[in-house]
């Protein structure tokens, strides 16, 4: 009968320690993940096909983004690249903001810092507008006097 005692209590016991050891690696990995060069919730994905996606990544029941951007790739007139990202709710076929993607067709991923300008973006889409009014109306440098009379 003591023997029983004996075994339960040090099955509590080291049930109790690993408990703590799980609670301790908890805590530490909060702490420093609220950093602000951490890591945020949002990924970045790369298909096979050259298409790259930004978004909350999960994984269950399959491979799946939700708030997703894409980056959009246009040459300018000197035939130079220009990158930019747009929200996939807002292409012209009218998506909704998921995209569940082919997992054998993504060839990286990977999570995006806090302090990252597309996460800066994506978390307030409405500063990215904000600014492309005042690029444009910046863009404009038209004479600073008057033209002269005829």
């Amino acid at each position: 009968m003591v023997k029983k005692f004996l075994i339960i209590g040090i099955a509590l016991v080291v049930v109790a320690v690993f408990a703590l050891i799980v609670l301790g690696a908890w805590l530490g990995s909060v702490i420093t993940g609220s950093s602000e060069t951490g890591p945020s919730p949002y990924s970045a994905v790369l298909l096979s096909n050259g298409d790259m996606y930004f978004g909350k990544l999960s994984w269950f029941p399959r491979a799946h983004i939700s708030g997703v951007w894409v980056l959009q790739k246009q040459a300018d007139q000197s035939g130079q690249q220009q990158f930019s990202i747009a929200q996939l709710e807002k292409a012209f076929w009218g998506p909704v903001g998921e995209l569940y993607l082919n997992s054998k067709e993504i060839v990286w991923w990977g999570s995006l810092r806090k302090d990252s300008q597309l996460v800066q973006v994506m978390q307030n889409p409405q500063a990215l507008q904000q600014q492309n009014s005042q690029t444009s109306a910046d863009t404009f440098k038209g004479p600073s006097a008057q033209p002269p009379s005829p």
